[in-house]
């Protein structure tokens, strides 16, 4: 993998009631986590390896706030 590729690594997340759907892109990595503390920190600590340039989240009327704070 060259390093331009590593330098455009955006995340997308659909965000539910009971869990997140996150999908890395351009790697085609897709993996789920309980919507809950410890499956946000699941999902904070894999995004850390790849060090998006971006993280798209879907708004949905403030369900997603506790992903977005922890992510902040």
């Amino acid at each position: 993998m060259n390093t331009n590729t590593l330098q455009n690594i955006n995340i997308g997340v659909d965000t539910g009631k009971t869990q997140l759907d996150l999908f890395i892109r351009p790697l085609n990595i897709y993996f789920t986590v309980t919507y809950n503390v410890k499956g946000i920190k699941e999902a904070i600590k894999t995004i850390e390896k790849y060090a998006p340039q971006r993280i798209i989240i879907e708004a949905t009327g403030r369900l997603e706030m506790p992903f977005v704070l922890a992510c902040a």
